[in-house]
């Protein structure tokens, strides 16, 4: 007889849905040691669909998500403010720790001329369907994964965030017999400058 694959029990239900709330929660607040305390010791970062190919890791450190969702080319930008609004959603299970969740997301952007956020200079907002990865560490479903399909963007979006500057993950070394290998590093994502203020677009009541 086949696994039905939507069979989660109630408990499991309550813990994803406060984990997919306090993902969306947290990045709005920017909340990043609420953030922390949600996600898994590593994270699969699939973003090809929204940027390019670079935005691919499989298995991302926390801390090296931590430090690029958190940086100011990123969510981190103090001139920018979001409201990441879930709708429907269902849950595929995919074995005993690990869920697939698939949500209906709109995300609000609004960027500002100043850290100050008084007057608007900038609106995006992103309809999307994520594809969310969830994965339970010590008996407790963590957040471990995104994937989003955009459907369609509008306004300004393109313009709302200042980007990242992607690292070199590999360095190389020299051993003592002489040869060069390839060593994986530390990511350190590094803020773009800030674009130039365009056309104001309204104060912010």
């Amino acid at each position: 007889m086949a696994t039905n694959n939507l069979s989660i029990s109630f408990e499991d239900y309550l813990q994803l849905e406060k984990c997919a709330f306090n993902w969306g929660d947290s990045y709005d607040a920017k909340d990043w040691d609420r953030l922390r305390a949600i996600i898994a010791p590593t994270l699969r970062i699939d973003y090809r669909l929204v940027m390019d190919d670079r935005w691919f890791w499989p298995e991302m450190q926390a801390d090296d998500f931590l430090a690029m969702v958190s940086s100011e080319g990123f969510l981190g930008d103090p001139c920018v403010k979001t409201q990441h609004l879930l709708g429907a959603h269902w849950w595929e299970r995919v074995s005993e720790t690990e869920v697939i969740g698939h949500h209906q997301l709109r995300a609000a952007h609004l960027r500002y001329t100043d850290a100050t956020r008084s007057t608007v200079s900038r609106r995006g907002h992103g309809h999307a369907t994520n594809t969310h990865y969830y994965r339970k560490v010590d008996g407790q479903w963590k957040f471990a994964g995104i994937r989003p399909l955009v459907r369609w963007n509008e306004w300004d979006f393109e313009h709302i965030f200042r980007g990242l500057e992607f690292p070199d993950e590999t360095a190389t070394t020299t051993s003592s017999s002489g040869e060069d290998k390839q060593q994986k590093q530390k990511l350190q994502f590094k803020a773009l400058p800030a674009p130039e203020v365009g056309d104001v677009v309204e104060e912010a009541v």
